[in-house]
């Protein structure tokens, strides 16, 4: 095997990594291919300096500053210095970055620090893990590509081969001909990922701490105690960062020694294709995740749709998929990589993006009763470990996306409001509008609809079951539980006083009032 040549990137190919979009060299008085060790939070505040060679990343603090200049003076050492600013006025603050000897990066957009921490850290981690010339037993893989990766190694070792995350989520396979899967393979494989009772997490932590090829028991319902299925696991990091394992079905005929040590060597070469995916995957997961948000807020849409793969003039419909209940460790971006990678998985063309707690997807479609099949397989695939739920909004033209994402979010929180898992806008239709009424109040409080009701108090729910019986006093008593004549004598009261039930505008908006204030849209029935 081909030794590897561990390299720090430079400062250019690190910009390079980031995007020029993005930062700017304000001032290189080293010139851009100073080596960049990875990147440092500055805190004025730690007596200790960033790390020499670091790319210091200066939150909080910007070109106008009172001390700026200062700061950058006393960042002697380090490789570069990240604040956040245009790069006209960060230009007066060269002078101190020359005298300290550090390039000076202008953060121009509105990217966040912890994801620049990211894009750097990757840079660095890819760098450190580039591989001179590809090896004889890897062939010539192209870094990233880990389909053509685990069937290398598949046919290498002459075994099935996987590479999940390390959240047991499946990234790659072998499909070499010849080669059988046994069932927890095949459940894998159709699933996306390792059922929770073949996952455990001292098995993880075993496997992403000690760098070395474990041997473990398929175990029951897959394999016997008489005639035990193997499996060998390592961890795939890439420098400090774990990133996920890679396993190798052995069947009940175990690898020799000398084989495990090249399973470790083939995890280790795995670190860079798999930082080498990830990073095409974030570029690439950025531009059409802003494609699919101007599709959303209706800008230029129809341009968006194409640059993405759809046709704006057929059938397209919004589907959010969500947990049921917001909490304090909530999904995003795991949730955005699941429902990709099912869409990926079972070749369906969609085009995604997360906001806030949700995820968004373009589905061309001709009929929602197809999508909703989709949404309810999705839903079922992803929700083994953490209960998710999808709503459909309308099959729509390009220029009325908007109007389908509304939709949807509104039949989103139908199905959190009631229980259900998966519903089209359609299903939940009366719900919905009651829901957007309700929103509808909320930021209009001054409507008439708000003023006091005419109705007192111990009457509200004799007249609203009343109205909702449709008149009938029988039934509406029932619900009440409470005597015909009783319910006659409330009724006959509220009319002398002036209320007339008889009226159907009166009846219309005395239901919403009573409706939105007291128990609210019952999903259930209303879907």
């Amino acid at each position: 095997m081909e030794q590897v040549e561990y390299l720090e990137p430079s400062l250019a190919q690190v910009i390079e990594r980031i995007g020029a979009s993005y930062v700017t060299v304000v001032a290189a008085p080293r010139g851009t291919e100073v080596p960049i060790a990875g990147p440092a939070i500055h805190d004025p505040l730690s007596p200790a300096p960033p790390r020499p060679g670091a790319m210091a990343l200066l939150v909080g603090l910007t070109a106008d500053a009172p001390g700026a200049a200062r700061t950058i003076r006393g960042l002697t050492g380090v490789a570069a210095a990240v604040l956040r600013s245009d790069a006209a006025s960060a230009a007066p603050l060269a002078a101190a970055a020359a005298e300290a000897g550090v390039a000076l990066v202008a953060l121009e957009s509105a990217m966040t620090w912890s994801h620049l921490h990211t894009l750097v850290e990757d840079a660095v981690l890819l760098g450190d893990s580039m591989v001179a010339t590809p090896s004889r037993d890897l062939g010539s893989v192209p870094v990233g590509d880990l389909n053509a990766l685990v069937n290398v190694v598949a046919e290498t070792l002459d075994r099935p081969v996987e590479i999940v995350d390390t959240q047991w989520r499946l990234l790659a396979y072998s499909a070499v001909p010849g080669q059988v899967n046994d069932d927890l393979q095949r459940d894998v494989i159709l699933n996306r990922t390792v059922p929770a009772k073949n996952a455990p997490r001292e098995t993880r932590r075993l496997l992403l701490t000690s760098g070395r090829a474990l041997r473990f028991s398929t175990g029951a319902p897959y394999d016997t105690a008489e005639h035990p299925i193997w499996r060998v696991g390592v961890g795939v990091r890439s420098g400090p960062e774990p990133l996920g394992m890679l396993w190798v079905l052995e069947g009940r005929d175990q690898l020799s020694d000398d084989r495990l040590v090249l399973v470790e060597e083939f995890a280790r070469l795995a670190g860079a294709h798999l930082l080498r995916a990830r990073a095409a995957r974030t570029v690439d997961r950025e531009r059409r995740g802003e494609l699919v948000g101007q599709a959303l807020d209706g800008r230029r849409p129809r341009s968006a749709c194409r640059r993405l793969g759809l046709d704006p003039d057929s059938g397209i419909a919004v589907l959010a998929v969500a947990e049921p209940v917001g909490g304090d460790d909530p999904l995003g971006e795991h949730l955005l990589d699941g429902v990709a990678t099912y869409f990926d998985a079972y070749r369906r063309p969609a085009a995604c993006v997360l906001r806030d707690d949700t995820v968004y997807c373009l589905m061309p479609t001709a009929d929602l009763a197809t999508l909703r099949e989709v949404a309810a397989d999705l839903v079922r695939r992803l929700g083994l470990r953490r209960r998710l739920v999808a709503a459909v909004g309308g099959r729509v033209g390009a220029d009325a996306l908007p109007r389908s994402r509304r939709q949807a979010d509104l039949a989103l929180a139908v199905l959190r409001a009631s229980g259900a898992t998966v519903a089209t806008i359609d299903e939940v239709r009366a719900a919905a509008t009651l829901t957007e009424l309700r929103s509808l109040l909320d930021d209009h409080p001054d409507l008439l609809l708000r003023e006091a009701d005419p109705v007192p108090p111990d009457a509200e729910d004799s007249v609203l079951a009343w109205i909702e019986c449709h008149g009938d006093v029988r039934a509406a008593a029932r619900r009440l539980g409470v005597h015909p004549n009783t319910l006659r004598y409330r009724i006959r009261r509220l009319a002398a006083d002036g209320f007339d039930l008889t009226d159907p505008d009166t009846r219309l908006t005395t239901w919403m009032r009573l409706r939105l204030r007291h128990a609210g849209p019952d999903p259930a029935a209303q879907a």
